[in-house]
């Protein structure tokens, strides 16, 4: 076999149930033909650029549940959110990781930017190669490889050169492939051209050892045009053609090249029934809320359906009185906290507990109704771009959370399924050792070696049930331990009371 290398075909958005026979049949049918991971989960909060960091890293936002407190080695990247407050920062605000000149403040503060090794790093530092095709918008060019421009590794975001790494060559692929499409609901056209940038540019030109082509849909038709609606289902054909066309290359010649293939999604949606500003609640409660905290501030929401709280100093009263406030509020669903606090889950059972956390992340309420269209699951949000009716992602709903997880090649077993517990964070520790590169102790994924063709034995693993209560109000978590893996694989959490 020729050298293995591997292509990572990832579809933003897209939600396990909804990849069928009559709605996405090429990717229904790799899956169906190879090893299928059912189990997968995405990384708490499900946005996207928390679940890219958690890729190119291999590890959580915070430190893996069942390692000790204060395990430096292994931080975890510290990407929060989208956009997330740390007071440490001393910004005006949440930083969104799509604003280079505060990203680059941050990284200054923190002195890496992403605290684990990334992919970019490890395979530069191996004499590997890795190059990147998306496109997702410029947080997520960014933080697919941040160290691409130092280490002359090709980016080609669809956002333009100045986001795309100089190796890409912005201006020769647009000259010979044409202007980016402009984008619509549904995005076909980006998604066509994103594949032959791909299989006629990438591929032959930078023979990398890991590819990623990162594709924005069904993600956006979701958010803006409803989960099941006719524009939604174009969206997953369009993402779909385009892994037929990777499909008839790989088949064709990219198999026997030893090209590996791994489909992910980096999460599902769910829809929103109705928007709630948490902020404007908590200052009609008497708090004194703002954009950051200081003067007049004491408490700081990072707006969305899986916000952030931070209070002042991290007073433990007054997070304790925004707690108790909040299990009152008929929206308010999970509740985590840093520290021990009567009713709150702890946010070390969910990987994210370290430096750059909030004292509060709060999930607004859900429920398994099913919407418009027949899909279930159903949330509050604190999002105003997104209308009633749209799609939603963030929280820990079955169907956000459980992301599509498939992989394919000739390291890999055929029409196998792998029932053991996996994530995002998985990937490329098991990309890393199929290349036979040593993983950095930062990362806290597992390889899954059960997936490969030389059979081994899969881990042993349970499920265990989380609660807490505190008055009238009751929540539960579902996370999977599994033999090796020093995390919590999430399996889903709601409000119960």
């Amino acid at each position: 076999m020729s050298r293995p290398r591997f292509l990572f075909v990832l579809f933003d958005g897209l939600r396990r149930d909804m990849v069928r026979a009559d709605t996405a049949p090429a990717i229904h049918g790799f899956r169906q033909s190879w090893t299928d991971f059912p189990n997968s989960a995405s990384v708490f909060p499900v946005e996207t650029r928390v679940q890219v960091s958690s890729f190119v890293t291999g590890s959580f936002p915070g430190q893996a549940a069942l390692h000790p407190a204060g395990d430096n080695q292994r931080p975890g990247h510290g990407i929060m959110g989208n956009s997330f407050y740390d007071p440490a920062l001393g910004f005006d605000g949440p930083m969104d990781t799509s604003d280079d000149a505060k990203m680059a403040a941050a990284a200054e503060h923190y002195g890496r930017l992403q605290g684990s090794r990334n992919i970019g790093e490890i395979l530069h530092e191996a004499g590997r190669r890795y190059a990147v095709v998306t496109t997702g918008k410029i947080g997520n060019a960014r933080l697919l490889n941040l160290n691409a421009a130092a280490q002359g590794q090709p980016v080609f975001s669809i956002w333009g050169a100045d986001i795309s790494s100089p190796a890409a060559e912005f201006d020769k692929v647009i000259e010979r492939f044409g202007p980016v499409p402009e984008q619509q609901f549904p995005n076909v056209a980006v998604m066509d051209y994103a594949a032959s940038v791909l299989l006629d540019e990438f591929i032959p030109k930078h023979d990398a050892d890991i590819q990623v082509i990162w594709f924005n849909e069904p993600d956006l038709s979701f958010h803006y045009r409803e989960i099941g609606s006719p524009e939604s289902l174009a969206a997953i054909k369009a993402v779909d053609d385009a892994f037929r066309r990777i499909l008839d290359w790989w088949e064709k010649e990219g198999r026997d090249e030893g090209w590996q293939i791994v489909a992910a999604s980096d999460h599902g949606q769910i829809t929103v029934t109705g928007q709630i500003d948490v902020a404007d609640e908590l200052t009609k409660a008497g708090f004194r809320v703002g954009n950051a905290i200081g003067g007049d501030v004491d408490v700081v929401v990072k707006r969305s359906y899986a916000g952030g709280i931070s209070i002042r100093d991290r007073n433990p009263e007054m997070t304790e009185q925004v707690f108790d406030w909040l299990t009152q509020q008929d929206w308010c669903g999970l509740v985590f906290s840093r520290e021990e606090l009567k009713g709150a889950l702890l946010m070390s059972a969910i990987n994210v507990s370290g430096a750059r956390a909030p004292d509060l992340y709060m999930v607004l309420r859900t429920s398994d109704g099913a919407n418009a269209h027949g899909y279930p699951g159903l949330c509050y949000a604190d999002n105003g771009d997104i209308s009633v009716g749209g799609g939603m992602h963030g929280g820990l709903h079955q169907h956000e959370l459980n992301n599509l997880l498939t992989a394919g090649g000739d390291l890999f077993r055929q029409g196998h399924v792998v029932e053991t517990p996996t994530g995002l964070v998985d990937i490329v520790p098991t990309m890393l050792a199929a290349l036979d590169v040593e993983a950095p102790a930062s990362m806290t994924g597992r390889v899954l070696g059960e997936a490969f063709r030389i059979e081994s034995k899969p881990p042993f693993w349970q499920e265990m049930l989380l609660r807490a209560e505190r008055g009238d109000f009751a929540q539960e978590l579902r996370v999977a331990q599994v033999e090796g893996a020093p995390n919590h694989y999430l399996r889903g959490g709601r409000r119960t009371a």
